[in-house]
C-alpha cells in the first residue's frame, strides 16, 4: 500500500484546497474526470470549508501557546493513503470506503481525531486515494511536526498501518521488518508506480497553469501597458536657443556665430497627460509586484513539493527495478521450461 507523508505549509494550504476539493472548473490536470468529481467525498466532512482559513482558525483556537504561529511551520501532514489499481478492483464502492475510513481510524486514535481536519478521498482519478490532512499537535497542544512526525512515528505507520488494514479484512502486503533487500514487493512496487503516474500528472497540470498565468500577466502588460504613443500624448522636446561658431570668419577677422535651437534632454507635455502617464506606472508596478508575490506562494511551492514527492517515488521505482528484473527472468525461465517440454 501507499501512505506517503507531506509538510505543508501556510502558502501550500491555498494550493493544495483548491486541488482537493476541486475548486477549479477546468482542470489542466487530464487524469481528473470531472465526470466523476460528484463521487469524491470527505470523510470529515464540515470541519474544514477553506484550508488556509480554517485550518489557521483551528490552530489558533486550539493551540496552547499564546505566542503568534511562525510563518514558516508546519501547519498540516498531509497523508496521501493508496493501494494499487488491482486492489480497488476487487473492491466495491462500500468497502472501498470502509478502507479510507479504517485508514483515518488509525491515524485518528494515534494523532487524535479532531486533529483531523479533511479526510478528502478522490474517485475520480486513475486510482482511489485519501489526502489526510493532519494538524501536528503533540499531547501538549504544542504545534510542532518534527516532535509528532518523527522518525519512530513514521516507521510505526509504515509498519502499523497494513497491519491493521489486514485485521480489518484487507489483504495488504508490506514489506519484511529489519529487511536488507532493496526492493519492494511487487504489490507496493505497483502502487508506487500508480501514485508515481498520478503525482506527474498533477505537476504537469499544475506547470500548465503556471506558464498560463504568466502569458495571462503578459499579456495584461502588454495589452495595457504597451508602447508609449508619444504623439498622443502630447509629448515635445523642450528646445533652448543657443549661438554655435560657424568655423567662418568677418572682414574684421572675428568668428562667425549663428543662432540654433537644440534639445535640453528634456520634455514637455499637457499636466493631464503627465498625470495619466504616472498613473499607469503605478499600476504597472503594482502588477510586477502582484506577480513576484505569485510566484513566491502556493502554486510554486505546490509544485516544487510535488515535484520532490515524485522524484522520492521514482527513487523507490528506480530501487525497485531488480523485482521486474526477476519476474521477467522468471518468466523467460519458465517459458524455456515450456518450450522443452512440448519438443
Amino acid at each position: 500500500m501507499v501512505a506517503r507523508m507531506q509538510k505543508m505549509k501556510a502558502d501550500n494550504l491555498v494550493g493544495i484546497g483548491n486541488h482537493n476539493q476541486r475548486r477549479i472548473d477546468n482542470h489542466s490536470n487530464k487524469d481528473i474526470d470531472v465526470d466523476r468529481s460528484h463521487l469524491n467525498y470527505d470523510l470529515v466532512e464540515g470541519r474544514t470549508e477553506n484550508y488556509k482559513r480554517d485550518i489557521e482558525k483551528f490552530i489558533n483556537e486550539n493551540k496552547a501557546s499564546q505566542r503568534a504561529t511562525r510563518k514558516d511551520a508546519v501547519l498540516v501532514n498531509e497523508w496521501i493513503i493508496s493501494s494499487d489499481r488491482f486492489f480497488f478492483d476487487e473492491l466495491d464502492d462500500k468497502e472501498t470506503e470502509r478502507f479510507f475510513e479504517d485508514a483515518k481510524d488509525f491515524f485518528a486514535e494515534r494523532f487524535g481525531d479532531e486533529n483531523i481536519r479533511y479526510a478528502q478521498v478522490h474517485l475520480d482519478e486513475r486510482t482511489p486515494h485519501m489526502h489526510l490532512g493532519i494538524v501536528p499537535f503533540d499531547d501538549e497542544n504544542k504545534l510542532s511536526a518534527k516532535r509528532v512526525f518523527n522518525k519512530a512515528a513514521l516507521q510505526e505507520v509504515q509498519e502499523e498501518l497494513p497491519k491493521y488494514l489486514n485485521e480489518r479484512g484487507f489483504e495488504l502486503q508490506r514489506g519484511e521488518k529489519g529487511s536488507d533487500k532493496k526492493h519492494l514487493p511487487v504489490e507496493e512496487y505497483k502502487a508506487y508506480k500508480d501514485a508515481k503516474f498520478d503525482l506527474e500528472n498533477e505537476i504537469s497540470a499544475l506547470e500548465r497553469e503556471v506558464k498560463q498565468r504568466k502569458d495571462e500577466v503578459k499579456k495584461l502588460i502588454t495589452g495595457k501597458y504597451g508602447k508609449l504613443d508619444y504623439e498622443k500624448l502630447g509629448v515635445k522636446n523642450q528646445l533652448k536657443t543657443v549661438e554655435v561658431k560657424t568655423g567662418e570668419k568677418n572682414i574684421f577677422g572675428v568668428e562667425k556665430t549663428e543662432t540654433k535651437r537644440v534639445k535640453t534632454g528634456n520634455v514637455v507635455m499637457l499636466d493631464e497627460n503627465f498625470r495619466l502617464l504616472a498613473k499607469n506606472y503605478e499600476e504597472l508596478v503594482a502588477v510586477k509586484r502582484s506577480f513576484e508575490k505569485y510566484l513566491d506562494t502556493d502554486l510554486i511551492k505546490e509544485n516544487k513539493a510535488l515535484d520532490k514527492v515524485a522524484d522520492e517515488y521514482m527513487e523507490m521505482a528506480y530501487k525497485s527495478s531488480d523485482v521486474a528484473n526477476e519476474l521477467k527472468a522468471e518468466n523467460d525461465r519458465l517459458r524455456e521450461e515450456n518450450k522443452s517440454l512440448k519438443e
